[in-house]
């Protein structure tokens, strides 16, 4: 494991605190949908004491496959889970998606046609095949990409558009606070959607009449092309930052995309100008406070360090498991120009060493906290909500508020919840 930059492959450790979203909470966003996965025991237990914890179990079935089907295939058995399981909701759902797990890339089940017959015995329920694979991990599409490439898919092609526009790949909506809302209001932009917002199923059909996607988050961007293909809606991508000067060219860039060769109908020099004074006085407040950097809690942990380091906060470490594209100049420059910084994969076996204990840190994200021991946490994940000139007014009063307080670590990780 090096701070150099030389990522391992290796065997994982998973801490108990890396809790947050994983497929099956993200697959729930698509409103009035359930899921059901076909897998061994072994592999459906962490899920379903997940979905227990994160209250998601009304909508969540396991049917457990044994030797004797992993050996002579289960595309039939599939098909009777599937009528089973209708048989015994009390409500039939709109869309329902079929986990395997990753023995499946070995069996090689015919998951095309098993989709195609079972919408054919229930055309009122749109039926999409999914892979619970972590050994995809390293490639272009794993379980994150996958599933929100399958959510996106159950939207309809609209005949007509209107004023609003979407957001894909933040797993949290925008928070209303922020001035992107705004900033699209004077732009014409009648709603900014998010599938979080629906709980019904015909009407989140709306988010495919959208003019436009906005891409806040990589895993979105293979959802936001298939559906620039089929729905014929166009996108862009505006990853989330925390950097003054790459938060003023991106609300130009949003601009430029909905209201090309016109004059910008809203001012962000106040919304800037805030968020400038609340780093200000964030970096007088915490002085030379050590920071630990998760990219469980920002998608772009390197963007973020720079930022931080532009700002005049001490920027002690950084945990992240690889280095994302989008993230990568950002990383180039870290290893340039901050060469004291360690850069740790929070997932190496040498993690369950613990001989990296840092407890008089701040840990924006809690995994690192777990791992460094950290006394001051920010508890974030994925970015949630945040975006803009808001984003980093709310990060530097996450910090403030998390400098002031000594955390009960173990709480925190009872309250996060299994990852599912």
């Amino acid at each position: 494991m090096n701070r150099c930059g030389c990522f391992e492959s290796t065997l994982h450790y998973a801490t108990p605190a890396h809790g947050g979203w994983g497929v099956v909470r993200m697959g729930m966003l698509a409103p009035e949908s359930y899921q059901l996965f076909i897998c061994p025991f072994a592999c459906g237990r962490h899920g379903a004491l997940g979905a227990l914890k994160q209250g998601l179990k009304d909508r969540i079935s396991y049917y457990y496959v044994d030797q004797s089907d992993i050996i002579n295939g289960y595309d039939d058995l599939i098909l009777n889970a599937v009528e089973e399981l209708l048989r015994a909701l009390k409500k039939r759902p709109r869309a329902m998606f079929v986990f395997v797990s990753c023995l499946d890339d070995l069996i090689g089940t015919d998951c095309d046609a098993v989709e195609a017959e079972l919408e054919l015995r229930h055309p009122d329920i749109q039926f999409r095949m999914a892979h619970m694979n972590p050994i995809t991990l390293g490639s272009d599409e794993p379980p994150p990409i996958g599933i929100q490439k399958r959510i996106y898919s159950l939207l309809s092609k609209q005949p007509e558009r209107d004023g609003g526009v979407n957001s894909i790949g933040n797993l949290v909506a925008v928070d209303p606070a922020c001035e992107l809302h705004k900033m699209l209001e004077q732009e014409g932009v009648s709603t900014l959607r998010h599938v979080s917002q629906y709980q019904d199923f015909d009407k989140w059909q709306e988010m495919a009449r959208s003019s436009a996607n906005l891409v806040l988050m990589p895993p979105g961007m293979k959802a936001a092309k298939e559906m620039e293909a089929r729905c014929k809606i166009p996108f862009r991508f505006f990853p989330v930052s925390y950097d003054l000067d790459a938060v003023a060219g991106q609300y130009r860039g949003i601009h430029e995309f909905l209201r090309p060769n016109t004059a910008p109908a809203y001012d962000v020099e106040a919304d800037r100008q805030a968020a400038e004074r609340a780093v200000a006085h964030a970096v007088k407040k915490l002085g030379g406070l050590p920071l630990i950097l998760d990219s469980s809690a920002v998608v772009r942990p390197f963007s973020l360090a720079k930022a931080l380091d532009k700002y005049g906060f001490t920027v002690h470490r950084i945990f992240a498991q690889e280095v994302i594209p989008s993230d990568r100049e950002a990383f180039e420059w870290v290893t340039e120009h901050m060469p004291k910084v360690e850069i740790l994969q929070p997932e190496h076996n040498d993690i369950v060493k613990f001989d990296r204990r840092f407890p008089g840190s701040l840990s924006i994200g809690v995994n690192a906290a777990y791992i460094s021991g950290s006394e001051h946490v920010v508890d974030l994940f994925a970015d949630e909500g945040l975006f803009g000139y808001y984003g980093i007014r709310r990060l530097m009063e996450l910090m403030e508020e998390a400098a002031e307080t000594a955390i009960d670590l173990r709480a925190l990780i009872e309250d996060y919840g299994l990852v599912v």
